[in-house]
């Protein structure tokens, strides 16, 4: 899987297919670190009341990588939190402007 960066907007969009196996293009809302792992936080670009999707994160090169689901409770809480976190911290200025 490949991020594409679109001329006209200011962040990276990333196809992704939900549970109806409809395709959404999903804006990146930030790619971080929590307890050894990548995550990646996303939303529907189409639906400014869209929930926040979170999904691990895996490197495979250069500019190619993987998105898994998070399975566990546990390590989805931890994802979350981190996520959180990050928006209280105002690191993710995105987010907390809308």
């Amino acid at each position: 899987m490949k991020m594409e960066k679109d001329e006209n907007l200011p962040y990276m969009v990333i196809p992704v297919e939900d549970e109806t196996g409809k395709t959404v293009e999903c804006e990146v809302l930030a790619i971080y670190p929590a307890e050894g792992r990548q995550y990646i936080a996303m939303m529907d670009k189409n639906n400014p009341e869209a929930e926040v999707w979170l999904y691990r994160f895996v490197p495979l090169g250069e500019e190619e990588f993987n998105i898994e689901d998070i399975e566990s409770d546990e390590e989805f809480e931890r994802a979350e939190t981190a996520f959180n976190d990050m928006v209280d911290s105002a690191e993710i200025d995105a987010v907390t402007e809308e």
